[in-house]
């Protein structure tokens, strides 16, 4: 139904407004100067596409584990919840402000006895009288210059701007959890790649020991391998320690208690090791000259208008202030001094009246609340444009993030690639007497970094694709730019 509703909201806020008194909301200029479309270098060698990068974009990575999480996610974290709840209570406040706009009706009834003095009282008279009345009254203000229109008004761009905000944070929600499941599954491997890392420096020591007990190496060596072992071992716990850190992060997001457990992938068994060491593959290229009207499906844009609108009625309301209020009040009933009496014809009663209420001396107050009313629509107005930039510059930093990480990616492959035969060639040469254990280790140290700021590289170039998707407010592609979001289906 909301879906159905959306692309009637803005006419509605029109009809609403009517003929009141006050500015009618136009949407500002940047004044600034915004490209039509981004451009990108291009990469001189495109990676492969890994499927249709749909709607449901997270689940390009393949992985039902992260599929799942978003979805849990999306039910029962906490932050959108509190979105949903002011959702409803900005609801029922555009409810209230309808309703000051209908007649309102009350009915009531009062009984009475009273008694009279005794010296007073003369003739057959009776000291004691009775009195009995049912009435029913309306009371409804003409709403001539558009207080309560505009009052409405803003109501309603109040009630869009959260649910757009609920959007934002469903968003922000599927890109953190995407986000973090991807540093779990780095932190996963990085630990794997420490521990074998360690065996192999074992193996190492274990040799070098050999070749001391034999005579063939200084005690140097022995040192030096060991060295090598230890500070190899000392890179482990940390990982371990952010790996822990990221799995409760994922869990807080999930609405789950922070146990540090969660299984952050298909990849990783429930004992916490994996059957693949390799980064999920990367997602579609981005296409070259994406359209900038992309960042028209961003919520928190949509969300920063709305406000602004909001505050542009709130100024008409204020300047209502200054023009006379007439509100009109009808009741009938029926009033009798004897119950038998009371719904009988001639215990009728009725009475219409008008009322009219034109400030004077507080004018002053008035026009202090129409200033206040536009300095905040001053400050929504430039706190849209600043959105608006920030919107742009995400977009091209992310843009840039994506490019410059993929070169980076593929230097660092080739940059392994030359360490590993490095280390080849070092360990056969130290086993001839040829060079020194120096070059051996120095070798096997920068394979070791070289592996691990691969992995490092290879999660940021996956997390800045999704920083790209947020900062769009979607995916770019046609299946899920004009009718789907990108928190599933409303």
């Amino acid at each position: 139904m909301r879906n159905l509703m959306r692309p009637l909201l803005p006419g509605l806020l029109l009809w609403v407004a009517g003929c009141s008194v006050g500015p009618d909301y136009v949407r500002p200029s940047l004044d600034t100067e915004t490209p039509e479309q981004w451009t990108r270098p291009t990469l001189a060698e495109a990676l492969p596409d890994s499927g249709a990068n749909h709607w449901r974009w997270w689940e390009a990575f393949g992985d039902t584990t992260l599929n799942t999480l978003v979805e849990t996610s999306l039910v029962h974290n906490n932050d959108l919840a509190v979105a949903a709840g002011r959702v409803l209570e900005a609801d029922a406040l555009l409810g209230g402000a309808k309703s000051a706009r209908l007649p309102s009706m009350e009915i009531g009834g009062a009984a009475s006895r009273s008694k009279s003095s005794t010296s007073q009282t003369r003739g057959f008279f009776s000291p004691y009288q009775n009195a009995f009345s049912a009435t029913a009254t309306a009371r409804y203000e003409l709403d001539l210059w558009g207080r309560l229109s505009r009052g409405q008004e803003a109501a309603l761009a109040t009630l869009m701007a959260s649910e757009q905000d609920r959007r934002s944070v469903a968003q922000r929600l599927i890109a953190d959890v995407v986000r973090t499941w991807l540093e779990i599954r780095e932190l996963q491997l990085q630990v794997a790649l420490n521990e074998s890392t360690v065996a192999n420096f074992t193996q190492n020591l274990a040799t070098v020991r050999q070749r001391y007990n034999r005579g063939l190496v200084s005690s140097l060596d022995l040192h030096l391998a060991a060295q090598n072992l230890a500070a190899a071992q000392a890179v482990g716990p940390p990982f371990r320690q952010n790996l822990a850190a990221a799995r409760r992060r994922l869990e807080i997001l999930a609405g789950r208690y922070p146990a540090g457990s969660i299984i952050g992938s298909d990849l990783e068994r429930a004992d916490g090791t994996l059957t693949e060491t390799l980064m999920p593959a990367p997602l579609a290229p981005v296409p070259a000259g994406l359209p900038s009207d992309l960042l028209e499906r961003r919520p928190d844009l949509s969300a920063a208008e709305l406000r602004l609108h909001g505050t542009v009625a709130r100024v008409g309301e204020a300047k209502a202030l200054l023009y006379p209020r007439i509100s009109l009040t009808a009741s009938a009933g029926t009033a009798s001094n004897e119950l038998s009496d009371l719904f009988t014809d001639p215990a009728s009663i009725w009475s219409l009246a008008g009322n009219l209420v034109m400030p004077l001396i507080n004018r002053g107050a008035t026009q202090a609340q129409i200033k206040a009313a536009e300095a905040r629509a001053m400050q929504s107005a430039s706190q849209y444009r600043a959105t608006v930039l920030q919107a742009f510059s995400e977009v091209e930093n992310a843009l840039d993030a994506d490019t410059f990480q993929s070169a980076q990616e593929t230097f660092l492959i080739d940059s392994v690639e030359y360490a590993r035969r490095s280390v080849d060639r070092a360990e056969e040469r130290y086993s001839r007497g040829l060079d020194t254990i120096l070059v051996a280790l120095e070798s096997q140290r920068r394979l070791y970094s070289a592996e691990s700021q691969l992995l490092t590289t290879q999660r940021l170039r996956r997390s800045a694709r999704v920083n790209l998707i947020q900062a769009l407010g979607g995916p770019w592609d046609e299946t899920g730019i004009e009718n789907k979001e990108m928190a599933g289906n409303d």
